[in-house]
């Protein structure tokens, strides 16, 4: 898990789960192939709403019928799933809308049994 403070904010922390550091990494990849600029600007809109969500945790949707605790913020084509935590929030999933959230959802499940 990655800890990044915000320099936004002292108070305000930003973690990134394993799971959600191989979404935007797969985001990137994929992005690149059709320009790195388009890429890289899409990375930093995301990070700068993670930013955001990491001073505001609870301005995100509830939706703990997929996991308890857990809140959706809708970005551009992007699902940004986190835990909201003690002075920020961790991220937990960056997931493209088209995806299906509840197979990926019962899959981490599953993976867990």
């Amino acid at each position: 898990m990655s800890l990044i403070k915000n320099p936004k904010s002292d108070d305000a922390i930003l973690k990134f789960s394993s799971l959600a550091l191989t979404d935007i990494k797969g985001t990137w990849q994929y992005l690149s192939e059709q320009g790195e600029e388009i890429a890289k600007k899409l990375i930093r809109a995301i990070t700068e709403k993670c930013e955001f969500l990491s001073r505001n945790p609870k301005v995100g949707r509830e939706r703990n019928d997929l996991l308890v605790n857990l809140r959706l913020f809708p970005f551009k084509n992007y699902n940004i799933f986190y835990f909201p935590i003690e002075n920020g929030v961790e991220i937990y999933r960056v997931l493209h809308s088209s995806r299906d959230i509840i197979q990926v959802f019962d899959d981490v499940i599953d993976d867990t049994k």
